[in-house]
């Protein structure tokens, strides 16, 4: 049956047209592409104009007009060039082939590297925002390669590459590189940072073609694929373009909880059926009418030998409790944790007691109660008074479990137990939107924090001043907590700024050195043995060098580009050498011309000094000339010793093939070390780092990740380099839980979660 009901749906299912198919792509790239450059050329105007406004100082407000007179004079030919370079591509299958910097290895042109960094911070931001529906189009695409071959590259609309046809669309354009990263900025807030609806589109013209409908995550079985496209640029890599991006993972964090939390306790009959539809919505709506039958009563939890539940959620309301005639009005309970809540912000940090428990708290609520009875207790906190300060002393339980919020923000976080216990019975919302002020001072909380390793950090000042003003303003309305918010958003965004301008200045020095290490090494394998004559060694060490370092850069070491270059690079050293042999000699004489002008021309693409390039060559030409001269005369028949002597300077010749090849190995053998981390290691993802025994972990986020190299950069919450790990070391770390990966979900929505989850236990 089985067999057969699969045989009659392959029969029916129609191949798709695949012309079709790619026409419509093409409609749609150029359909978006086209709004949303109009767009930003129609609105750069006034943009630049109000920025011009706000600038600090004459120097940058120049840039922007600057900026502002290209834009005038020159819009009209970038939106031109825009779509002819972004059309090539789409049909000739070709990547964008950008400029060489020019310099010497040891400063390389700094504008070519702000431009490299500025075009992969873009299509780091852009995987953030909508890395899946990236991911998913070039999981289809990947499937199409394997189906038809008249298609476009699967790059070609690549985010990255789109940066880049906006990068040779703007490269003639005189202007200081200054001016043309308020280009960059234009182009990745009003295009770049937009391209999402574009990817979603073109998702679902394949899913309307019934080409891969549903993408399956990998598994470790899919051997066939790999985790890393082998011609993937490096520094791509190293920035952020393999970047996963966390929203899929963190964003469903909390809605997997409240839905686990809501399937638990829908079987155990503890509420009625979950709502229709799905998603966060649902569960939403699923654990809010939870909450409200504890809170009013309506339901009871059940003993549990694993979880610890409170006497007041497991013992059955009675009519008395109900009623609470013989119970405090909650006026009073509330005054009492108000004047507790006082109490404890008077304490100074060092001399604050471990936070109190829920038991703790209700009897301060019993004794400040009988202090205004002059010392009688003739009545109780009500059931469900009770419950609420319970149900959220269970809540902040569950944070400080939370090995995701570290310890030191724990502390300070849990100074906020009592102000939620007071919101919990007075303000029913607080567990009905998600957005309530309470639970986003929470969150925020915690993502200010995620990066602080020592209370002397000056953030963590800042932080604990805005949980400080929640208890000394705090009373019964939502203010002193939207107040919060808006502090915590201003100093995430404050933070964010410097960071990211640090993290970018540190991203670059690390690139820089890693990519200067590798062409160092590759002069030095290749130089070996070698003489450098002195009147070319500026061609060979700065100029070639510089051309190598570009393009290793640009495509890696396991490119055509880098081994061309390395090959010319032999040939030219080869034929640069005093010449003993008639091999030697016909080498030289055959090849000089073409050499000299294969160099010409390769460093004629790059941007470095012409009028240099143009004398390093003349040299060349001269010194292949002179070496022609000097020993053609020489060159008599060789006797059996010089020809025996030839052969054996020719076996030591370095073979290219098995060199590529074991640069392509160490390639590959680098990236199943990366393999190994699994998915979630992304540059952006926050960890635990393992930083030696008997040495305190420090939370760190994953900046570069070095391919070819398999080496991990971390920086800390301010955008510096503070540790180098191994891939295949840190993957063991990983296994071992030495370390850790830091999950970003809703603090308050995951204690929650964990809360509903016990109670259905």
């Amino acid at each position: 049956m089985v067999t057969s009901v699969t045989q009659k749906i392959n029969t029916n299912k129609k191949t798709p047209n695949y012309a079709i198919v790619f026409n419509a792509v093409f409609t749609c790239v150029n359909d978006h592409m086209l709004t949303l450059m109009n767009h930003m050329l129609s609105t750069a105007d006034k943009k630049l104009f109000d920025l011009a406004e706000k600038a600090e100082n004459n120097e940058e407000q120049m840039r922007y007009m600057d900026c502002t007179r290209i834009f005038q004079t020159e819009k009209n030919d970038i939106n031109r060039l825009f779509f002819i370079n972004l059309n090539n591509a789409l049909t000739s299958s070709q990547s964008v082939e950008t400029a060489d910097s020019d310099g010497e290895l040891s400063l390389v042109d700094q504008d070519e590297m702000e431009e490299l960094v500025a075009i992969t911070t873009m299509h780091a931001k852009a995987m953030n925002i909508y890395g899946d529906e990236v991911n998913h189009l070039e999981a289809r695409l990947e499937y199409l390669e394997l189906h038809c071959d008249n298609m476009f590259d699967k790059e070609a609309i690549d985010p990255k590459h789109i940066c880049e046809v906006f990068q040779k669309t703007i490269e003639d354009i005189d202007m200081d590189i200054k001016v043309k990263l308020i280009f960059y900025k234009l182009f990745d807030q009003e295009v770049c940072a937009k391209l999402g609806v574009m990817y979603k589109a073109i998702n679902q013209i394949f899913i309307d073609n019934d080409i891969m409908p549903q993408i399956l995550l990998k598994t470790t079985k899919q051997e066939e694929v790999e985790h890393l496209d082998e011609d993937e640029d490096m520094f791509s890599d190293e920035v952020a373009t393999v970047y996963t991006p966390q929203t899929e993972h963190t964003a469903s964090t909390s809605a997997s909880a409240t839905n686990a939390a809501a399937s638990d306790l829908s079987g155990s009959g503890l509420t009625g059926a979950a709502p229709e539809g799905g998603g966060v919505s649902a569960a939403q709506q699923t654990i809010s009418r939870i909450v409200n039958q504890f809170m009013t009563g309506q339901k009871s939890a059940s003993a549990s030998a694993d979880v610890n539940i409170p006497q007041s959620l497991l013992r059955v309301p009675t009519k008395q409790d109900l009623d609470g005639n013989n119970c405090y009005d909650r006026k009073e309970v509330l005054k009492a944790l108000s004047s507790l809540q006082r109490k404890l912000s008077e304490l100074q940090p060092e001399t604050a007691e471990a936070p109190l428990s829920s038991e703790q708290i209700k009897q301060e609520v019993l004794n400040d109660i009988s202090r205004e009875h002059g010392g009688i207790v003739d009545k109780q906190v009500n059931l469900l008074d009770e419950r609420s300060i319970d149900f959220v002393g269970m809540m902040f339980g569950a944070i400080a479990d939370d090995t995701n919020v570290s310890e030191i923000m724990t502390s300070l976080i849990y100074q906020l137990q009592i102000p939620v216990m007071k919101l919990a019975m007075a303000d029913e919302s607080l567990f009905e939107h998600e957005e309530h002020p309470a639970r986003m001072t929470l969150d925020l909380l915690t993502e200010a924090g995620k990066g602080i390793n020592t209370k002397e950090d000056h953030l963590y000042d800042e932080l604990e001043s805005i949980v400080d003003n929640v208890l000394d303003e705090f009373d019964i309305d939502t203010e002193t907590f939207e107040k919060a918010v808006d502090e915590l958003q201003e100093i995430i965004h404050k933070e964010e700024l410097l960071t990211a301008e640090i993290e970018k200045k540190e991203q670059k020095k690390i690139l820089q050195a890693h990519a200067k290490d590798i062409v160092v090494n590759q002069l030095k394998m290749v130089t070996c043995n070698r003489k450098v004559p002195g009147e070319v060694r500026p061609l060979v060490l700065k100029h070639w060098s510089t051309l190598m370092l570009n393009r290793y850069i640009r495509h890696g070491r396991n490119s055509e580009e880098w081994v061309q270059s390395v090959l010319l690079l032999k040939l030219m050293l080869k034929c640069m050498q005093p010449i003993r042999f008639r091999s030697q000699y016909q080498l030289v004489k055959n090849n000089h011309l073409a050499l000299v002008e294969a160099v010409n021309d390769e460093l004629y693409q790059t941007r470095q000094d012409k009028e240099s390039i143009n004398d390093q060559v003349a040299k060349l030409k001269q010194h292949f000339l002179r070496l022609l001269d000097e020993y053609g005369y020489k060159l008599a028949d060789e006797n059996s010793e010089e020809i025996e002597a030839e052969e054996a300077i020719e076996d030591r010749e370095e073979n290219t093939v098995v060199e590529l090849d074991a640069v392509r190995e160490q390639v590959n053998s680098a990236k199943e070390k990366i393999a190994k981390l699994g998915d979630a290691a992304r540059p952006g993802v926050w960890y635990e780092i393992y930083n030696g025994e008997e040495r305190a972990v420090r939370r760190l986020k994953l900046s570069v990740i070095l391919t070819d190299a398999a080496k991990l950069i971390f920086v800390d919450r301010k955008g510096v380099k503070v540790i180098e790990k191994d891939a295949e070391d840190f993957a063991a770390e990983l296994e071992d839980q030495r370390s850790r990966i830091l999950a970003d979900h809703s603090t308050f929505d995951s204690a929650l979660g964990k809360v509903i989850t016990a109670l259905a236990a």
